[in-house]
């Protein structure tokens, strides 16, 4: 008997100590060649998919800034947006093409990236402070990609917030919160954004498959932008 008790208090220590340990989100490393791709309902489309991918990464300004790719579609549209952008994009991108149909364009500077993409459409990497923080619960969700072991959190939605602005030739970081709040389930093991499902008062996104073999969508030569023409 004095056996068994032993056995079982050093159970319920182990499980205290590592078990039983509340789990904590960490968000993912951006690695060359990781995409996502989810199922969106709502918002200014109905039903299509997003699908975000990491397709290079270079140095700006002494930091490493990565093409993050993102390509939208529904039945024969499309369009992409090629970014180069700090982690998370939590900043300003420091290029932008867009392509639409035949169109390519990048975009000037003076355009305001901050701007861009609008919308839903705008990703952006909840960090693992941000998650944490408005931590609901653990739970196991199934969407298209499957059934995921998730943390369930409320964060807010800045993602129609701008991130900052050109004045002149500097910069202004404005990151700016939005009172609304949506519900994210994440996980350790999704790459790029690390989201399993999100819902908004806008919209709904679900993951529908990952990888790791993600190449540009953007091939053509991209030109030098200019002043953009409408017939």
């Amino acid at each position: 008997m004095k056996v068994y008790r032993a056995s079982l208090a050093a159970l319920l220590v182990a499980c205290v100590f590592v078990a039983c340990e509340k789990a904590k989100y960490t968000e993912p490393v951006w690695k060359v060649g990781d995409w996502a791709s989810y199922e969106v309902t709502g918002g200014t489309l109905v039903s299509y998919t997003l699908r975000y991918a990491i397709t290079g990464v270079d140095t700006v300004k002494g930091e490493p800034y990565y093409w993050f790719e993102m390509i939208g579609s529904r039945g024969e549209s499309k369009f992409i947006y090629k970014m180069l952008v700090p982690y998370g994009y939590r900043g300003i991108a420091e290029r932008m093409i867009t392509k639409v149909a035949d169109q390519l364009i990048e975009m000037p500077q003076s355009e305001g990236l901050a701007e861009y993409p609008p919308g839903e459409n705008r990703p952006y990497l909840y960090l693992a402070g941000e998650v944490n923080a408005g931590k609901i619960g653990e739970e196991k969700i199934t969407v298209p990609a499957g059934k995921f072991s998730t943390i369930h959190s409320r964060v807010n939605d800045i993602r129609y917030s701008t991130v900052g602005s050109l004045v002149g030739d500097t910069i202004v970081e404005k990151l700016v919160s939005d009172t609304t709040e949506i519900e994210v389930w994440v996980s350790d093991n999704i790459p790029v954004l690390g989201i399993v499902a999100l819902k908004s008062p806008r919209e709904e996104m679900r993951l529908v498959s990952t990888g790791h073999d993600a190449t540009t969508a953007i091939t053509e030569e991209i030109l030098p932008a200019g002043p953009i023409e409408f017939e």
